[in-house]
């Protein structure tokens, strides 16, 4: 119980020292669920996210804007915050994206980015393991966008989860595609598959985002939904963003 009345301390702090307003309430979706999209933040801005997923795990992650085409960031896990044993942090992990091409009736945007940590309810410490966490990192992706009417957006990409181990084409290699439906400035609808090209990895996710206060969101996502329903895993996650 301390550990969750702690988290959402940090949330209310957030909520409280900000002072809420309508700067960032359009701020852009950096990601659907666990697939990038092209979209950056503005100079300055700046984004952190928790997201608990199953065995009591959470991921943070935080994104600075160093200019409205670039932004780098960090990241790192925290196992069992939630639930029994010892909470356990992992080494964290920096972040990259860079906008090559802004949206236009003739081309979509374009982007290229780093997200090398991985998480899942489970971590294998054997040195030599590939992958760490049963849900495998972004790792290195190019990503297009396109909004084919307002408020709807489709990005689809390619990348490799695994860069410094040797490279597997059928287990390595990434290709997905995202759905993210604004139907009005708070309430979004949120679709993807990642690992297309996978039979054993590919995976149907679908969730929401809400935008609660003009800084503040929150997901829910299902994934997994090729699999049986047991099989379904249930995310949460919370977003805060906001100028320096």
């Amino acid at each position: 119980m301390k550990r969750i009345a702690s988290f959402f301390s940090v949330i209310v702090f957030c909520i409280v020292g900000s002072g809420f307003g309508d700067s960032v309430q359009n701020s852009p979706n950096l990601d659907c669920i666990d697939t990038p999209t092209c979209n950056t933040l503005l100079r300055g801005m700046y984004n952190f996210h928790m997201r608990f997923y199953e065995s009591g795990g959470v991921l943070t992650r935080a994104w600075v804007g160093f200019s409205n085409s670039f932004m780098i960031g960090a990241t790192f896990n925290l196992d069992n915050v939630i639930g029994e044993g010892t909470i356990t942090g992992r080494e964290p992990q920096i972040l990259a994206k860079i906008k090559i091409l802004e949206d236009s009736p003739a081309f979509p945007s374009l982007a290229i980015g780093y997200e090398p940590q991985s998480f899942g309810s489970t971590y294998n410490s054997d040195p030599n393991a590939k992958y760490k966490y049963s849900n495998k990192p972004t790792g290195i992706y190019a990503v297009i966008t396109k909004s084919l009417l307002a408020g709807f957006y489709v990005s689809a990409g390619i990348g490799n989860h695994n860069i410094w181990k040797d490279f597997v084409f059928e287990t390595d290699f990434d290709v997905f595609a995202n759905v993210i439906w604004m139907i009005n400035q708070d309430f979004a609808f949120l679709a993807e598959y990642n690992d297309i090209i996978s039979k054993d990895y590919g995976s149907l996710n679908m969730g929401v985002r809400y935008a609660f206060a003009p800084e503040l969101r929150i997901e829910l996502s299902f994934k997994g939904l090729t699999k049986k329903p047991e099989e379904f895993v249930r995310n949460l996650r919370i977003d805060y963003v906001n100028y320096f």
